[in-house]
């Protein structure tokens, strides 16, 4: 099994998590700005947020996570 791989495109401010190599087949976009990308046996390959600093920073704001500054 192939480790996940995490990318980010600064410029774009895209998110993109490589689940397992492949070529994708088809999508689903599961929320606003998140999609989920599929192979051609319907396994996913990757998940891709655009707008990732603002999403990350939503998802955040809306836990019981703390962000802590040393």
């Amino acid at each position: 099994m192939n480790k996940p791989v995490v990318n980010y495109d600064r410029t774009h401010d895209i998110l993109y998590f490589v689940i397992r190599e492949g070529d994708e087949h088809h999508f689903v976009e599961t929320a606003e700005g998140i999609v989920v990308e599929f192979d051609e046996s319907n396994q996913p390959i990757g998940i891709e947020i655009s707008d990732a600093s603002h999403v990350l920073f939503q998802a955040m704001e809306r836990s019981d996570l703390a962000l802590t500054y040393a």
